[in-house]
């Protein structure tokens, strides 16, 4: 175990619908739409879920013209004995 795990939800500028942009972009393991405040989710893969890849991630996600915002959240998978 002791795996990191990643997810970001990510808010578009405008309607859109291109999912193949982001499933494309390096580390994607998933992606789903959501209701909400959020557009879209992305879970990260194993290699691109620790804080600092993660982090990386965000800010090549951020500058890309059709991202309005981005929230974060990650967590370390920890054995139960």
């Amino acid at each position: 175990m002791n795996s990191w795990n990643s997810v970001v939800f990510l808010k578009t500028k405008n309607a859109w619908s291109d999912s193949s942009t982001i499933t494309k972009m390096n580390g994607v393991q998933s992606l789903w739409s959501t209701s909400g405040d959020w557009d879209w989710c992305i879970r990260l893969d194993s290699k691109h879920s620790t804080p600092d890849e993660t982090a990386s991630f965000v800010k090549k996600l951020r500058n890309s013209d059709w991202v309005s915002e981005t929230k974060t959240s990650w967590w370390k998978e920890v054995e139960v004995r």
